[in-house]
């Protein structure tokens, strides 16, 4: 699943070291993902400040760690300061290495880019690689359509993202009586640099558009926005996204403690049961027990009678086990 990387709100000044809130919240009625959202938030400055002089991209970074710090939440236990600074290390080692080649990237234009400055490009499959396994947070490629924002002065990218088929079956029988679900695409992977310019996201998504429309005759898009790494879609409101469901039961699963995707578990073990899982993979398989908040499916029509695939009330999906 996936979320476009947003800017973030003002950062709340560090009080105190990380992990130290953490170690006062060992109630077991505090087993929220709310918790931890917080706390991260309020140690923003400090992480940020790690990944700049790692060299790595600071919201992937924060990203990593939300990503990460769940499996650590037990129903005795919530992290302690040692976990806490153990996990910001194994994750900047983690994306240094990965992203060490590709540092220049990351550094700030001499000449701030503007809008006007930037041109809509199809990028090929191993270049589009590169930004889904070491930039965007989920670490995973997912096959597709990839375009980008370029400067037309530098030829640097400034953003990036993809399309996938529409997989989604449980939403698709949804849509089924105004839309064919194969003339829907899935928005997934996006990725913008820290110094791309404001409303970069809705520059892109008009462009994208266009291009679904025209080339692709794509009558729904959709996407989903994971609100358990602090993201609010704020973004894809902004481009007039609309609320399509809810999808509850989020858990995060690891293999040999590193978040993997449920596309990763299919792909590589055949179905992303959980109990079937333990079975294969023993105790180097784990999964999630913090309360989860559920993902949001988002959709937006690109021809008018797709309008009325749309949901009055958003539904609630339950995330099906493949």
């Amino acid at each position: 699943m996936d979320a476009v990387v947003e800017r973030q709100s003002q950062v709340v000044p560090i009080s105190r070291p990380i992990g130290e809130e953490l170690a006062e919240t060992k109630c077991p009625c505090c087993r929220d993902i709310d918790d931890l959202i917080a706390l991260v938030r309020r140690n923003e400055e400090s992480i940020f400040s790690h990944a700049r002089e790692r060299e790595i991209d600071p919201l992937t970074l924060r990203s990593q760690l939300l990503l990460h710090l769940p499996r650590l939440v037990t129903a005795d236990d919530f992290p302690d300061e040692r976990d806490i600074q153990r996990e910001i290390l194994a994750a900047s080692d983690f994306l240094e290495e990965r992203q060490r080649s590709y540092a220049e990237w990351l550094k700030q234009p001499e000449k701030p880019i503007a809008l006007g400055d930037l041109e809509f490009i199809s990028l090929d499959e191993d270049t589009a690689k590169v930004y889904h396994e070491r930039f965007h947070y989920i670490g995973s490629y997912r096959p597709g359509w990839h375009f980008a924002f370029q400067d037309r002065n530098s030829g640097r990218i400034v953003c990036m993202g993809s399309i996938a088929c529409f997989d989604l079956r449980h939403a698709g029988e949804k849509i089924k009586p105004e839309v064919d679900p194969g003339s829907a695409f899935m928005l997934s992977r996006f990725f913008a640099f820290r110094w791309a310019p404001e409303r970069a996201f809705s520059y892109f998504h008009g462009k994208l558009r266009l291009k679904l429309i025209n080339e692709f005759d794509t009558k729904l898009m959709f996407s989903f926005v994971n609100p358990n790494l602090g993201f609010n879609g704020s973004s894809y409101k902004s481009a007039n996204w609309i609320l399509f469901a809810r999808e509850a039961a989020t858990r995060y699963m690891y293999l040999d403690g590193r978040y993997r995707t449920m596309r990763f578990f299919v792909s590589n073990y055949g179905t992303s049961d959980t109990d079937q899982l333990r079975k294969k993979l023993g105790h180097s398989f784990q999964v999630s027990t913090v309360n989860l908040q559920p993902m949001l499916l988002l959709a937006i029509p690109l021809q008018r009678r797709a309008r009325k695939a749309i949901p009055m009330k958003p539904y609630l999906f339950e995330r099906p086990v493949l």
